[in-house]
């Protein structure tokens, strides 16, 4: 007996539609799509339970000279000032700036900086409930913002 003649006795030929076969390929890439998914998801719960170590409640001033005041709005003390343009610190500050504006708000109210128990570095704006994760632009530029964290007054 040969292959082909085995081969049909076991699996006889059956004619499946093309609408059926999409039918099954869309079925299949579905749960394959869920449980890929499934796997990320115990990542997402677990930044979701991620506690802040520190948080650090700022306001940031422009100044005469291109540069930015940093105060700890909590004391209204001076934490740092940051000279020059501040490519990143300045970047930053503008996107929450545009959400604010976006939104008919003030730029005078103040933003949490908050330091995660998973490393994570957060710059969240209450206002606009706006999350900007720093560490996503590289650790020299988180350097940028943990210095306000350090720092208690000038």
């Amino acid at each position: 007996m040969s292959y082909n003649q085995l081969q049909s006795k076991i699996l006889p030929s059956i004619k499946i539609s093309p609408s059926i076969k999409a039918f099954v390929i869309c079925i299949a890439l579905s749960l394959f799509g869920y449980f890929i998914s499934t796997l990320f998801l115990d990542e997402k719960n677990q930044i979701q339970k991620a506690q802040p170590v520190q948080v650090k409640v700022l306001k940031f001033e422009d100044r005469e000279d291109g540069g930015v005041t940093v105060i700890d709005a909590t004391t209204n003390q001076i934490i740092d000032v940051v000279q020059g343009e501040a490519g990143f610190v300045r970047g930053i500050l503008r996107t929450v700036a545009r959400e604010r504006r976006i939104r008919g708000l003030g730029k005078e109210d103040p933003v949490n900086l908050m330091a995660f128990n998973d490393g994570r570095l957060v710059l969240l704006d209450p206002l606009t409930n706006t999350q900007i994760e720093l560490e996503s632009f590289g650790s020299q530029n988180v350097e940028s913002f943990k210095v306000f964290l350090k720092n208690n007054n000038s």
